[in-house]
């Protein structure tokens, strides 16, 4: 029951700072939902969880979940997109024409690897409702998680694209973007094979802070490998 209090209370400590004022009592009923929901769907995944349950959870009468999000396929989808909204998503903000590849990086894989998230409640559950997507489709979300995702992407575009001088990602800028997101999704996507294998890797923050700047090295490697790539293929065509 702690537990739950504590994340109930992050979650509307989220809304205040993006709403700029304490919720109203209609605002704090919706994100009372958001939620209950996140923690039902988290627990039991999306075709077994009921809007009942959530609702006693958020201790609201059944109708809210109609008149606050439409129906049940469209209070997950607006769940999904709570860890991506800007005031969650310091990367998706980033100027990147004042930091180095390095701090960009770092930026990053901080969203991509959260070192605090054993102590954020609400980033736990996240992972395990991210983690149950993957495993059970619920066929729902349509382009909800693309759509969440593009800002990240699109900066991790311009990023390389400033980095190789280019105006537009190419094929292999494309393939070298997906290979950085790889290098971090696998820690949490085979978290169960990782907590077998190496659980020191990412148990405690000062573990997990040191995850993001290996990885940071790891992008670092791999962008100057392409670099280096691209300048053999140029002299070649001299």
């Amino acid at each position: 029951m702690v537990a739950k209090k504590e994340t109930r209370c992050l979650l509307l400590q989220t809304a205040q700072r993006l709403l700029g004022h304490p919720p109203s009592a209609q605002e704090d009923t919706r994100w009372r939902l958001l939620q209950a929901a996140t923690e039902v769907f988290a627990e039991v995944g999306y075709h077994a969880a009921t809007t009942r349950e959530i609702c006693r959870r958020a201790g609201v009468n059944l109708a809210s979940i109609h008149y606050y999000h439409g129906d049940k396929a469209a209070l997950y989808r607006e769940v999904f997109r709570l860890p991506f909204l800007s005031e969650c998503n310091g990367f998706a903000t980033l100027d990147i024409s004042q930091v180095s590849l390095a701090e960009a990086l770092h930026s990053f894989y901080g969203w991509l690897f959260p070192p605090t998230s054993d102590d954020d409640p609400m980033l736990q559950l996240f992972m395990r409702l991210h983690a149950r997507e993957e495993a059970e489709p619920s066929g729902v979300l349509d382009d909800a998680m693309g759509q969440s995702v593009r800002p990240n992407h699109e900066k991790l575009l311009a990023l390389l694209c400033r980095e190789f001088g280019m105006k537009q990602p190419d094929e292999e800028v494309d393939r070298l973007s997906f290979g950085l997101v790889g290098l971090a999704t696998v820690y949490f996507h085979n978290r169960a094979a990782v907590e077998y294998f190496a659980p020191h890797l990412i148990k405690g923050k000062p573990a997990k802070e040191a995850m993001a700047q290996r990885l940071v090295g790891y992008a670092v490697a791999l962008i100057e490998a392409e670099r280096t790539c691209r300048s053999t293929l140029a002299a070649g065509k001299k």
